[in-house]
């Protein structure tokens, strides 16, 4: 038995680096590609999943691998005005964002309103290639995060409960 939780989501984590070398050998710029904290105007600052050292490349990175469902296209659509945000900054405006995908379904979930921010605003919707074993090790733990109601027989829950209404 494991003591992973059934959501725990470190597979993806760990995954965004492979998406992330993935882009920068695309864009020709390997190994320059790293996560980085960069300011934005007013004061505070953004977490990307990765940056160029000369913030001329701004990413953030996705590896769901097929159809994205609620939460997660919430979580592109925050992503989306995040890197929008930074390409408002004069020192910025000129940089690639771009959110990078492994999987043409995830990227082609991104519909309406979102997607023509994205164009509108200049960020790239971008897929790689990653390798089919991790591929499969993301699909395998995004099977074990499926939400589900689980029904518990009420005797396992307690042995006093009568299902029986009087």
């Amino acid at each position: 038995m494991t003591n992973e939780h059934l959501s725990d989501s470190a597979v993806q984590r760990n995954a965004e680096s492979a998406i992330v070398e993935a882009l920068a050998a695309q864009l020709g710029c390997k190994g320059e590609l790293k996560p980085k904290r960069v300011s934005v105007l007013g004061g505070s600052y953004v977490q990307l999943d990765a940056c160029s050292d000369d913030e001329r490349i701004l990413v953030e990175a996705y590896a769901r691998q097929g159809k994205l469902k609620g939460a997660q296209i919430k979580k592109i659509s925050q992503d989306i005005l995040k890197l929008a945000l930074l390409k408002r900054d004069p020192g910025l405006s000129d940089s690639r964002a771009i959110a990078v995908f492994a999987s043409e379904e995830a990227r082609d979930s991104i519909k309406g309103w979102i997607r023509s921010a994205a164009e509108q605003f200049g960020i790239e919707l971008v897929v790689v290639e990653i390798p089919e074993a991790l591929r499969d090790e993301i699909m395998v733990a995004q099977a074990r995060q499926v939400m589900v109601n689980v029904e518990i027989p009420m005797e396992e829950i307690a042995d006093d409960v009568s299902l029986e209404m009087s």
